[in-house]
C-alpha cells in the first residue's frame, strides 16, 4: 500500500496553485507550506476561493445584463430575411465564455 503513494504525481495546476502568493484577509503574506490546521493558511485559501467566486459573479452579471438587453432592446427583424443579425450574440457569447474561463 505504501508503494502506491510513491507513484503519485500531482497535476501541473496543483503546483501552480501552491506557488501562487498566499494572502490572508488583511493582505499579509502567509507561508505557503501546506498546514490546513492553521487559521492563517485557512484564511489564504478562503481569500483565493473568493477571487474565483468574484469572477463567477462578474461573468454571471455580464451574461444576465446581456440577456436582459437582448430581450428588452430587441430590434424588429424583417420577416423576409432568413438570417437575422447574430454578430452581437456571437461576440457576447465569446466574451462571456472568456470571462468564465
Amino acid at each position: 500500500m505504501a508503494t502506491a503513494r510513491l507513484d503519485y504525481v500531482a497535476p501541473w495546476w496543483t503546483y501552480w496553485l501552491h506557488n501562487f502568493p498566499h494572502l490572508n484577509f488583511v493582505f499579509e503574506s502567509v507561508d505557503n507550506t501546506f498546514k490546513p490546521e492553521e487559521p492563517s493558511y485557512q484564511q489564504s485559501v478562503v481569500a483565493f476561493a473568493f477571487l474565483g467566486a468574484l469572477g463567477l459573479c462578474v461573468s454571471l452579471l455580464t451574461l444576465a445584463s446581456y440577456l436582459l438587453w437582448l430581450c428588452l432592446c430587441r430590434h424588429d427583424v424583417d420577416e423576409e430575411t432568413k438570417r437575422p443579425e447574430t454578430c452581437c450574440i456571437t461576440w457576447g457569447v465569446v466574451l462571456s465564455g472568456l470571462i468564465i474561463w
